[in-house]
């Protein structure tokens, strides 16, 4: 009767910061958020593994639920993902690459008729996925970002004009110039072969963005000749 009761009591918690984290609220989204975190990383730590297990894998169905809705329901989605890494709860390689997924397929992959703030927010989430540490192995890590990347020079390179992925694109890499510089430069060159096809978009917002890249991989850069010249 207790279990059954505790149950209860956890699915309520759940529900709740579901619909708070799906508020069209900025403000009740982000104080969700940091509920969620938490409790996660006090209240679930007394629990047993299993049952953390539990929580997780329960609490993962209204995530999906939340990155297949509308924008707010995709930022609160996002936002979860987020504050479940912060939570050091999910470092394993399967809890990774679901949540890879949700923002490679449920995000980024919808960039042509998603809002810019999604985008934003999903690209940044990808970034503190790079530096996840645990069970979640480097070959992992390494094949999601190379997929990220690619897609980015491809969207990038793309004869026709498509303003959100053109967008999503700039973002992803300046986010992994910033988290994993030293792979970042080993493909700095093609970067420099397609970043001009958004430096020179007619929208100043998209352009701006493409520069703040340019900027950083600029850094990635010198900082990578500086270190080579004084060896």
């Amino acid at each position: 009767m207790a279990a059954e009761q505790q149950k209860q009591q956890q699915q309520q918690i759940m529900l709740r910061f579901a619909t708070d984290l799906k508020s069209k609220s900025e403000g009740v989204r982000n104080k969700a958020a940091k509920d969620l975190y938490t409790y996660v990383s006090t209240e679930l730590r007394e629990v047993s593994q299993e049952d953390l297990n539990t929580f997780l894998d329960d609490f993962n169905h209204h995530i999906f639920e939340m990155v297949s809705g509308d924008t707010n329901s995709k930022m609160g989605g996002i936002l979860a993902i987020v504050a479940l890494m912060n939570a050091d709860v999910c470092n394993t390689g399967t809890r990774i690459s679901r949540f890879g997924n949700y923002l490679r397929n449920n995000c980024l992959a919808q960039a042509n008729s998603l809002d810019l703030s999604v985008i934003e927010l999903a690209t940044k989430a990808i970034a503190r996925l790079t530096q996840v540490s645990g069970t979640y192995t480097a070959n992992l890590k390494f094949d999601f970002i190379d997929h990220e990347v690619k897609k980015a020079f491809e969207w990038l390179s793309a004869p026709e004009r498509n303003e959100g992925r053109r967008h999503a694109a700039v973002l992803v890499l300046r986010e992994i110039a910033f988290c994993m510089p030293t792979f970042f430069f080993q493909n700095v060159q093609q970067f420099f072969d397609v970043i001009f096809h958004a430096i020179y978009d007619p929208k100043p917002q998209l352009r701006e963005s493409a520069v703040n890249a340019l900027r950083m991989a600029l850094v990635v850069t010198s900082q990578r000749e500086t270190s080579s010249q004084s060896r």
